[in-house]
């Protein structure tokens, strides 16, 4: 009967020992479980701050687009006046230059009539 109550004291011990490890698994797993939606908290929030730059700079990367759209346009609409102005030169040579022919005939005729 020694032998038993050796044993069940043993098997007392044992038991209290494997107790006090789930014990202490069971405290590990919650402050692990814990941390773990601690961290999850901050990388969410970090998301939504992340979102938020995001959005932030695809709506100023839209107005980029926009200013580049209508100074393109601007450019087109300079590109288009600057051909008009020189067509103009070019109309105005040409027609100095026949005013300038006119003039000489002119002047020879009227030498012809002084004559």
């Amino acid at each position: 009967m020694d032998e038993d109550t050796k044993i069940i004291e043993e098997l007392w011990d044992s038991n209290n020992y494997l107790k006090a490890q789930i014990s202490h698994l069971e405290r590990t797993l919650k402050q692990a479980t814990s941390d773990q939606e601690k961290l999850k908290m901050v990388n969410n929030g970090e998301i939504l701050k992340s979102r938020e730059v995001i959005d932030d700079l695809n709506k100023k990367l839209t107005n980029c687009i926009s200013t580049i759209d209508a100074k393109n346009i601007e450019l087109i609409n300079l590109q288009t006046a600057l051909g008009q102005y020189y067509a103009e030169i070019e109309a105005k040579e040409h027609v100095e230059g026949e005013l300038a022919r006119a003039r000489e005939k002119t002047a020879s005729l009227s030498q012809l009539l002084k004559v």
